[in-house]
């Protein structure tokens, strides 16, 4: 459909409402990845990381050696998945392996949050690593963070550009997934991202269905349809 594949070094969106399975496409780029021996990592945003390993385990991926940035920063109060233990402290980034053994930051942590903070947190953990593919989920709710630090929406838009632009000069080909926008929207992302790949789900009946579609993709022909796909043990099956 992409008439190749991603062109590396590049930023793509993936846009999708809740449900339609941007996450899963997201994690199974970094694991294709991972067999390609390259290095990867997750900027989880929406969801702790331990969330996303327990989600998937029905599918019976293996997402131990995905390194992880968690974006909430501070101090996070963990439970562990077995028993209930509180610990003080966590480091930036893990494996998703060592995150499944040591559980899942408490849901009612208060810590304040923006995309700057973000940003900068990514800056550093990316600072002499080696990562080639990278997915950021959600960038949906990087601009929520952003537009609740500064009311200023240019100051918004100036720092997704920024951290896109900083994607692209470090040779990361990255996805970032996102809600869809108003069709009259001009952001930031649409305008930086080489392309975009939309995702929806609906019901026929009692069975739903999963559908993909390139909306636009630039450096090659691709597929204008929208195709049905399904999500299994071996990854994303396209109809």
């Amino acid at each position: 459909m992409l008439g190749g594949g991603l062109l590396p070094g590049r930023p793509y969106l993936v846009t999708g409402e809740t449900g339609s399975g941007k996450t899963l496409l997201g994690l199974r780029f970094l694991i294709e990845g991972l067999q390609n021996g390259e290095e990867v990592l997750l900027v989880a945003v929406d969801e702790p990381p331990t969330e996303i390993i327990e989600n998937v385990r029905s599918f019976g991926w293996d997402l131990s050696a995905i390194r992880t940035l968690d974006a909430n920063p501070g101090t996070h109060g963990l439970r562990r998945l077995a028993d209930v233990q509180e610990i003080r402290s966590l480091q930036n980034l893990k494996s998703m392996g060592t995150l499944g053994a040591e559980g899942r930051r408490a849901p009612d942590s208060g810590d304040d949050i923006s995309l700057q903070s973000v940003y900068l947190k990514l800056r550093q953990q990316m600072s002499g690593a080696g990562y080639s593919r990278l997915v950021v989920d959600s960038l949906t709710s990087l601009r929520k963070f952003a537009l609740k630090s500064s009311s200023d929406p240019q100051a918004e838009r100036t720092e997704i550009q920024s951290l896109l632009r900083f994607l692209s000069e470090r040779g990361v080909t990255a996805m970032l997934t996102s809600s869809p926008q108003s069709p009259r929207a001009i952001t930031p992302e649409l305008m930086l991202s080489r392309g975009e790949i939309l995702l929806t789900r609906k019901w026929v009946g009692d069975k739903s269905v999963r559908q993909i579609k390139i909306v636009r993709f630039r450096g090659s022909a691709h597929d204008l349809e929208r195709r049905p796909f399904t999500i299994t043990l071996a990854g994303i099956q396209v109809g």
